[in-house]
């Protein structure tokens, strides 16, 4: 297979099977860096992902870079990303720092655990946040959404340039803190503002540490290592201050065992035999915020700044939701969200071009074979699943937005279309548990948005960019907003 076009123009081709079964990883081409630290000052960027990306073009798409003496391969092959993601936990693991920052956070959960732990870990949180459970959810979306519309009322009467990234934020904080342990933050409005500020804080530091070569906190604590103590205590106590008030209302209400409120109130049940320590409860609760605020919050600035360069694309989700749900400010019903099949094209489409995970690390637990590919115990991988979304290769004309590329009806079989390059939710057993919420909450509010106003951009398009934290997210992004009649 041959890859034909990239966004950076024309690349290696593909390595087929065989071509992988005598290819050696400790030989491999690598771009261009620096004697000692290698390719670290690029790593270090918000933009490494791009610097990865392009470093294809440089070297094929199989490569090596350095960091300081630690030597990573670099994959852009999506069927050999595919089954190293397929192969984990067993064959493999995210890096474990990743594990050991979070550790020493005080936090263990399904997001870092590995093996028989993850297990574990999985099959609770994944029943907690089910299908079925996510319905139930459902009124928390509507509430905040509508919460968000009033606001985004007052933005319209004056005309203000809005940071649809910063006010996106608010809304998944509050939607994450009320469905995961039944806290109205109301970070919206600005009632809780400390709560609000010691998250954001956390996950700074959190992506700070991860990407650090040197665990300098551990030697020497630093203002902002002091701090993130202090936050770190304060989200924790408040937490567990709402564990033991669920497991109040869990013993007084017996019906709550039947249609939980919350995710914490799901785990509660879920974990009826005891098997999980309060720790372990709070550490997903707090892999519940961590996934459910920056990711989704990014997703839909992205959103909105597609829709805002295409006004025949509004006026189609507004139609869609006139038919839908008339003249109801929401969607009447999980149901009714469901049938909401053009503002879901416009959601997958926005994550197919710009996920906000562009990439993953994994090491391998044992010697493997993948795909032919001789692969050592503890090499370190960075899967770059982003970059085959973006080929004319797996999708016809990659790099335009079209919507319709998802509907049954508008995806001729000609045409390509390669799903399983697809990896905004990750990929193998390891796909995130959260998928269903997010997605309710994505296609929800871009409803009714849409049915609601008319969006423009307030800079020039050429003027946003992307900037790597510990997701991906739009940097610059301001919108104006105008309410229809």
């Amino acid at each position: 297979m041959t890859i034909k076009s990239s966004i950076f123009g024309s690349v290696h081709p593909n390595q087929t099977m065989k071509e992988l079964e005598t290819i050696n990883l400790d030989k491999l081409p690598n771009p261009k860096g620096t004697f000692i630290l290698g390719h670290y000052p690029n790593f270090k960027s918000n933009d490494k992902h791009v610097f990865l990306e392009k470093s294809v073009e440089e070297c094929g798409d199989l490569y090596s870079i350095n960091l300081v003496g630690q030597k990573f391969v670099v994959s852009a092959i999506p069927e050999l990303n595919n089954e190293i993601l397929k192969s984990r936990p067993k064959l493999f693991k995210r890096l474990p720092k990743i594990n050991a920052v979070l550790q020493e956070m005080g936090i263990s959960g399904v997001f870092n655990a590995e093996g028989d732990l993850w297990k574990k870990h999985r099959k609770l949180t994944a029943e907690s946040l089910s299908l079925k459970k996510v319905k139930g959810y459902f009124p928390i979306v509507l509430e905040k959404s509508k919460s968000l519309l009033h606001k985004f009322e007052q933005f319209s009467k004056s005309q203000k340039s809005i940071d649809i990234q910063r006010e996106f934020m608010l809304f998944t904080i509050d939607v994450t803190t009320a469905i995961a342990f039944g806290y109205e933050l109301d970070a919206i409005h600005g009632k809780d503002a400390v709560f609000q500020k010691h998250l954001e804080r956390i996950f700074m530091m959190l992506n700070e540490r991860n990407f650090s070569p040197i665990p300098i906190w551990k030697i020497y604590k630093r203002t902002k290592d002091k701090e993130l103590e202090s936050s770190l205590k304060h989200i924790e106590s408040t937490i567990y201050k709402f564990i033991t008030q669920a497991k109040e209302n869990l013993k007084n209400d017996p019906k709550l065992k039947e249609q939980p409120t919350n995710f914490l109130e799901a785990l509660l049940i879920e974990n009826n035999d005891g098997a999980f320590s309060d720790k372990e409860v709070y550490g997903n609760i707090f892999t519940m915020l961590l996934g459910g605020e920056d990711s989704t919050s990014s997703s839909l600035s992205w959103i909105l700044y597609y829709l805002a360069q295409h006004p025949e694309m509004i006026k189609k989700v507004r139609e869609e939701a006139h038919s839908i749900y008339c003249d109801h400010l929401t969607p009447k019903s999980f149901e009714e969200y469901q049938q909401l099949e053009y503002t879901n094209a416009v959601v997958q489409e926005t994550l197919r071009i710009h996920p906000t995970t562009t990439q993953q690390i994994v090491q391998a637990n044992e010697d493997c074979e993948i795909q032919g590919l001789k692969i050592k115990k503890n090499k370190k991988l960075i899967l770059l699943n982003r970059f085959a979304q973006r080929l004319d290769e797996h999708f016809t004309d990659a790099m335009t937005f079209k919507p319709e590329r998802w509907l049954k009806s508008k995806c001729p079989m000609h045409q390509n279309h390669d799903v399983s390059t697809i990896k905004a939710f990750g990929g193998g057993p390891r796909l995130c548990p959260g998928m269903n919420l997010a997605l309710s909450e994505m296609v929800t509010l871009t409803s009714m948005i849409c049915k609601q106003f008319d969006i423009e951009l307030a800079v020039k398009k050429e003027e946003v960019s992307e900037k790597h934290s510990f997701i991906v997210y739009p940097e610059n992004l301001y919108i104006k907003l105008s309410k229809i009649n």
